[in-house]
């Protein structure tokens, strides 16, 4: 469950920005709107079971005429006894998708750690609390243009038109992850339909995208993301091989 957020964000490695010159990163968007709730569901393959074991919700809100996304994710209380983490990530942009902050808010094993990044120009102002004691530290961190957090990251590659991009072209896109910038490799598959859990069929675009080195993700090995085919480009399904098994997160 303590990487669950990342099977759900691998989304945002999938796709690029158009141009790196244009002075505008992505276009306002029709992908999603404020109001908007997206629930998803992970599961576990042990063995030959399939066990589901995580939730989390992401949301649209407005704040001061921003977009403001939250995720929160849990594992179920079920599997508390074995291994807790709760988190809530909450990051906001501008209507043309400026990155302005993203926070963290993780308690894992009843640890609770806090992260506080703020986008000023070339630069990120961390402010953070380690695991191993209650000392707030800072960090400075520098990002090129058109590049993002996690979370602001799965709603402006829900932004980009992938839907005439030509299949299996490697596409590059700019994620900030673990305080460093990688640039992922992603490329549109083919068309499928899909089923989610709930027996729910939709017409999707299958996308696949590199891992980055280090994570909880078995080397080599891509991660695949099933979109609908329309506007919205909402998630359906992300799929993985991992390091102890494999994980399918569905749309709820």
């Amino acid at each position: 469950m303590g990487t669950f957020l990342r099977w759900l964000l691998a989304f945002s490695l999938i796709f690029s920005v158009e141009s790196r010159v244009v002075a505008q990163c992505v276009e306002r968007t029709q992908a999603f709107a404020v109001g908007e709730e997206l629930n998803y569901a992970a599961y576990y393959n042990w063995g030959f079971v399939w066990v589901k074991a995580g939730v989390a919700k992401f949301s649209v809100g407005e704040e001061n005429g921003n977009y403001k996304f939250t995720v929160v994710a849990d594992n179920l209380p079920k599997w508390e006894w074995l291994y807790s983490l709760h988190s809530r990530h909450t990051a906001s942009v501008t209507k043309d998708f400026k990155p302005i902050y993203m926070q963290a808010s993780t308690s894992e094993n009843g640890v609770v750690t806090k992260d506080y990044y703020r986008y000023d120009g070339e630069f990120i102002y961390k402010t953070y609390s380690s695991r191993k004691d209650t000392l707030v530290r800072t960090k400075v961190i520098g990002h090129p243009d058109c590049s993002w957090d996690i979370i602001n990251a799965v709603y402006v590659a829900r932004s980009m038109d992938v839907r005439n991009r030509k299949e299996k072209s490697k596409i590059p896109f700019h994620v900030i992850f673990n305080d460093s910038v990688y640039t992922i490799y992603g490329s549109v598959l083919e068309r499928e339909k899909i089923e989610t859990r709930t027996g729910k069929e939709y017409d999707c675009l299958k996308c696949a995208a590199t891992v980055v080195e280090g994570t909880m993700f078995e080397a080599g090995a891509p991660v695949y993301v099933w979109i609908t085919n329309d506007v919205r480009q909402i998630p359906v399904l992300v799929e993985s091989k991992i390091k102890v098994g494999s994980v399918k997160v569905y749309l709820e």
